[in-house]
């Protein structure tokens, strides 16, 4: 069986492309992994620019009354942008060669382009297609200019703008790609670019895709992270891909050291309990981005940026480790709010959670946990702690929850914490010891969920309680096991 081309997708952020130093350190790395296989890299924006984007869209749409004031700002803005470009390509780019023309060129007609783009907004309503229009330029632009920068050291890089691969649905601000028909489009225009020599790196534009009709739609949080995942994914049954994101830390730690008083690296993590991390609190990567990869069980690494030779970094895999310590993490989300519906006549209204999942997913709003008693007469579940107003709007002017003898209660004041790890499925006892740990130190529980997967344990407690409830249970089933070994 002939063996698979090698292929490496390393997402660099915008801390990696902040100024001279950080873009010096970049082009090392990408030389050194260079030797071992083929690279593709995956840009975000320059530091700073999406925020200017956005800035420069809601001024655009701003209020009429004050069009001569948002006018200077949006004129302000755009000259910031194309600034910060020109900097980058002054310092990082030969003035006499091509690449510094074609560059410069490419900059003046992108920011011609979002002039008019100001100029549409400001003459129609506020639409989130053109939003997410005008918050791809980052990302088109600097990854323009790295692949150009690429070319001007004698490295042949062809740069790629993701709309012309990644196919996504049209939810503007959170799209969701369409994996099968983006894989044809990813295999049919970079894995006969790689086969064929013809380039030594391929630049990736992070962040966006486009939908069936060709507009241009961004992926949300972690969007560029998620475009590596993707590429990946496209390429994996031709290719042996890795997935390496180069972050300001050095990968997903056992406990927010925020609220922990001691925290340790996670060196081998699984995607099943990496996801559940990235769920309950862990911002290293998306949840979407890791469940990506898992598809097509590519491994994962995510290396410290500011110490790239380092030994100490996080490796994810499909596989659990066997005789791995029971309990991966404990992590937690100090800042939520908890709803109860209650009512004796749930149990004779048929539908009242589909109801009340619908409500809430019509109108954006995210659940963290869901905890129903045995006797059907109540829903608990959380949400984020700026939704609740929204939410509790929502519930009381419901026709269905307002009029049908339902008591709504939102608390304001509460923490999640999540006992997490793939080792607490074949272990009885866990959950036990969980509850007696925190009575032991006076904590109450104000709800419980687990889910059939037996990964997390989540406990809903007192906000207040959070940061001693995280480190009374991590020297119980962490720092217990550390001692041990």
């Amino acid at each position: 069986m002939k063996k698979k081309q090698k292929i490496i997708i390393m997402k660099f952020g915008g801390s990696c492309l902040k100024n001279v130093e950080s873009f010096s350190q970049t082009t090392e790395i990408v030389k050194k992994y260079m030797k071992q296989a083929n690279i593709i890299i995956v840009t975000s924006a320059f530091k700073g620019i999406t925020d200017q984007l956005i800035n420069f869209y809601n001024k655009s749409c701003g209020d009429g009354e004050k069009d001569n004031e948002n006018y200077r700002e949006c004129r302000y803005l755009i000259e910031s942008i194309r600034k910060k470009h020109k900097e980058f390509i002054d310092e990082n780019i030969n003035k006499e060669s091509v690449e510094y023309q074609d560059v410069i060129d490419f900059l003046e007609s992108n920011i011609n382009e979002l002039v008019q783009l100001g100029r549409v907004v400001r003459l129609l309503r506020p639409s989130l297609d053109i939003l997410d229009l005008i918050m791809s330029y980052g990302e088109k632009l600097s990854t323009f200019i790295v692949s150009k920068y690429f070319n001007s050291i004698g490295l042949n890089s062809e740069f790629i703008s993701s709309d012309e691969i990644i196919l996504t649905d049209d939810n503007f601000g959170r799209a969701l790609p369409l994996l099968d028909e983006t894989e044809q489009k990813i295999q049919q225009r970079i894995s006969n670019l790689i086969k064929s020599n013809k380039c030594d790196l391929v630049c990736v534009t992070g962040f966006y895709g486009s939908t069936r009709d060709k507009k241009i739609t961004t992926l949300g949080r972690g969007g560029t992270d998620l475009t590596a995942a993707i590429l990946a994914y496209g390429l994996e049954p031709n290719f042996d891909c890795k997935v390496i994101y180069w972050k300001d830390v050095e990968g997903f730690l056992n406990a927010d050291p925020k609220i922990a008083q001691q925290t340790s690296l996670l060196t081998q993590i699984s995607y099943i309990e990496a996801k559940e991390l990235a769920f309950f609190g862990s911002k290293v990567l998306h949840p979407l981005c890791l469940d990506v990869n898992e598809k097509r069980n590519v491994p994962s690494e995510i290396h410290p940026f500011a110490d790239p030779y380092s030994e100490k970094y996080t490796t994810i895999t499909k596989e659990v480790q066997k005789g791995a310590t029971l309990i991966k993490a404990i992590t937690s989300i100090k800042r939520l709010s908890m709803v109860k519906i209650e009512s004796g006549t749930m149990v004779s209204l048929p539908g009242t959670a589909a109801k009340l999942f619908n409500l809430l997913g019509e109108n954006n709003i995210n659940i963290k946990f869901i905890s129903q008693s045995s006797s059907e007469n109540n829903i608990t579940f959380g949400i984020d702690l700026e939704d609740s107003m929204k939410v509790s709007c929502l519930l009381r002017n419901s026709d269905w929850f307002g009029k049908q003898w339902f008591s709504i209660k939102i608390d304001n004041d509460i923490s999640l914490i999540a006992v997490i790890g793939a080792g607490m499925l074949h272990t009885p006892g866990i959950a036990g010891k969980v509850f007696t740990t925190l009575g032991n130190n006076g904590i109450n529980v104000r709800a419980i969920a687990q889910g059939s997967s037996e990964l997390n344990i989540t406990i809903i407690i007192k906000r207040e309680d959070c940061v001693r409830a995280v480190n009374v249970l991590y020297d119980a089933f962490i720092n217990k096991k550390l001692m041990q070994n």
